[in-house]
């Protein structure tokens, strides 16, 4: 059978690099001149072997994956909300940032995941995009900070309190390579300006 990634590897093609991404391991790699040979399957025997070696794929037929949101062309970070956020609001963007204090210091992304674990919630646009308007008026004032991966695991479980879904979507982008990740509900991005986005190819989506 042809070598496929491990269920929590995933993979993306950016111009002729492969990048992955170990989500176990907390780790990601750039394997330059490597599209190719994983199109359609890993064929390579050269590839299959340094990727096994590293312990990233394994043989059987490829695991079910979500498919990746196309990149976000709207955004609700430059709207006017109506009305300012209810107490109930506050207590549960409080409950989130509590949530995700609690992480220890240095643990991977798979902690931060784990925030968005539960029942699938409602994903009504208006409904989803009110509560992130909400959340991004009350997130200066919340007491905690941090870059992209805090910021949309307070937003995911935020939402996923108040009984909402989106798409917690991780990207990455080459010369220099970056990582990045934001929330998004089909076209519109919760938190984050889209002209960001548009160097960051999707990789992952939760």
């Amino acid at each position: 059978m042809t070598a496929v990634f491990r269920p929590d590897v995933h993979a993306v093609a950016v111009d002729d690099a492969l990048i992955i991404l170990d989500l176990m391991r907390d780790e990601y790699l750039c394997l330059p001149g490597a599209v190719a040979d994983v199109d359609g399957g890993i064929q390579s025997t050269e590839l299959i072997a340094t990727l096994d070696e590293a312990g990233l794929v394994t043989t059987g037929p490829a695991p079910e994956r979500r498919p990746l949101p196309q990149r976000p062309s709207e955004t609700v970070i430059y709207q006017r909300p109506e009305h300012p956020p209810a107490i109930a609001m506050w207590l549960a963007a409080l409950r989130a940032a509590l949530a995700v204090r609690a992480i220890r210091k240095g643990a991977g992304v798979a902690s931060y995941l784990a925030l968005a674990d539960g029942p699938a919630g409602d994903r009504t646009p208006a409904r989803v995009a009110e509560a992130a308007l909400a959340f991004w008026q009350m997130a200066p004032w919340l007491p905690i900070e941090g870059e992209c991966l805090v910021r949309s695991a307070l937003l995911m479980r935020f939402l996923k309190q108040r009984g909402l879904e989106a798409d917690w979507v991780f990207g990455v982008r080459l010369w220099p390579f970056m990582a990045h990740c934001w929330v998004q509900l089909d076209d519109l991005c919760l938190n984050d300006d889209v002209e960001r986005l548009t160097a960051y190819t999707p990789i992952y989506s939760r």
